[in-house]
């Protein structure tokens, strides 16, 4: 196995981890502290949504797994992820400039673009190297 392709293994994984532990969880469980602590607006109908996005994330990060584990086999699960981190970032930079909601938004925008770019240069260089090395056989 390539470096590339056990970082990205490890970086998949801890990306899920904090989705399901930082974001899915709290919002099943308790969505009004997670709504207050954020400073996000919210409450009263927002409490159902929330424990609604927060099942949704919980068994979307769980199919990131097998692309994480297997990228090379599971190719478009890796893609897949690496593309919804993107798309969820950008929404969340959408919200704070073009709609104009609280710049608490702003760091899950930050961190999941980043993490998106990330992931998506160490699934390139594992893919990309896979393929050296069975050139190379």
């Amino acid at each position: 196995m390539n470096k590339f392709l056990k970082w990205f293994n490890i970086v998949t994984l801890v990306g899920v981890l904090i989705n399901i532990l930082g974001m899915a969880l709290p919002f099943i469980f308790t969505p009004q502290w997670y709504l207050d602590f954020f400073g996000l607006p919210g409450g009263g109908g927002s409490v159902i949504w929330m424990r609604q996005a927060g099942l949704l994330l919980f068994f979307i990060s769980i199919l990131y797994l097998s692309g994480g584990r297997d990228p090379i086999r599971y190719s478009l699960n890796a893609k897949f992820a690496i593309l919804v981190r993107m798309a969820i970032g950008s929404y969340w930079l959408w919200l704070v400039f073009v709609e104009g909601q609280t710049r608490s938004f702003l760091i899950f925008g930050i961190l999941d673009c980043t993490y998106a770019v990330f992931n998506g240069i160490l699934l390139w260089l594992a893919l990309k190297n896979n393929k050296l090395e069975f050139s190379a056989k």
